[in-house]
Order: C-alpha cells, then structure tokens, then sequence
C-alpha cells in the first residue's frame, strides 16, 4: 500500500506527464525538424509553478519545520533523496538551456536535436536518470514502507 501525502502522488503522476511531452518535443524535433514552442513553455511553465514549489514545500516542510522530525531515515533514503534533489535541480536548468538553445537553432530553419545528437542523447539519460531516482525515492519513502 502507498501512504504518501496526495501532494507527492500528483507530483510523481504529472512528472511522468512532463517527461513523456519533453521526449515528444525532442523526439519530433529530431525526426521531422519541428520545434513544439508552445508546449515546451508549457513544460518550462509546469515544471518551474509546480515541480520547483513542490521541492521547495517539501525542503521546507521536512527540514525548516521540523515535518518528520520522530523519523529516522535510512542513510541510503538520505542518500538518494540528495541525489535526486540535486540532480533534478540540474536538470531543470538544462531543459531550460537545452530548450532555449533549441528554439534559436529551429528559428534559424536548424534541426538541433539532430545537429546535436550526442548532447541530445546525453540528455535524454540524464533526464531518465532524475525521473528514475525520483520514482525510486517515492516508492522508497511510501510503498509499503513503514518509519
């Protein structure tokens, strides 16, 4: 059973949205030389209202107001969750950046992605490394695990 604050269920279900539009805009990118702008600021948008509040609430919550204080966690939960809060903050500037450099290249009638296939692959699984630590980290703090 998963006994995690619905805050934390709706983040984990809409990053998984986030990460399936971002693989769309580079996979369309890529393979018919179409830049999506308008959901790519939607993405960019998404990602820095909620995903960047709820990291913040959560930060906040957990270490500012004494949230959990009576709970000991593991030193490799401690572990992932740094990982996963840094690498995440990461790779939210580089989607920034990467997008960024993307809608200037697809202005110029470039196909970045495609001109940049080893940067978009590194990409592509660092992104999948920070959605993968964050789905392992919630499965880790709330499925079926009790403090």
């Amino acid at each position: 059973m998963i006994d995690a604050p619905l805050f934390s269920i709706i983040s984990l279900i809409t990053e998984l949205g986030v990460t399936a539009s971002v693989f769309y805009i580079i996979y369309r990118g890529y393979y018919e030389g179409v830049f999506m702008r308008v959901l790519a600021y939607v993405v960019l948008a998404y990602e820095i209202i909620f995903n960047i509040s709820y990291m913040s609430a959560r930060l906040f919550g957990h270490v500012l107001s004494g949230e959990h204080a009576r709970e000991a966690h593991a030193a490799y939960e401690i572990v992932v969750a740094i990982f996963h809060g840094t690498f995440s903050l990461i790779m939210f500037i580089a989607l920034v950046a990467f997008f960024i450099f993307a809608l200037r290249a697809y202005g110029r009638g470039e196909n970045f992605f495609k001109a940049h296939s080893w940067l978009t692959t590194a990409f592509v699984a660092a992104w999948t490394v920070s959605i993968f630590s964050g789905v392992f980290l919630f499965f880790l703090l709330y499925a079926g695990h009790s403090h």
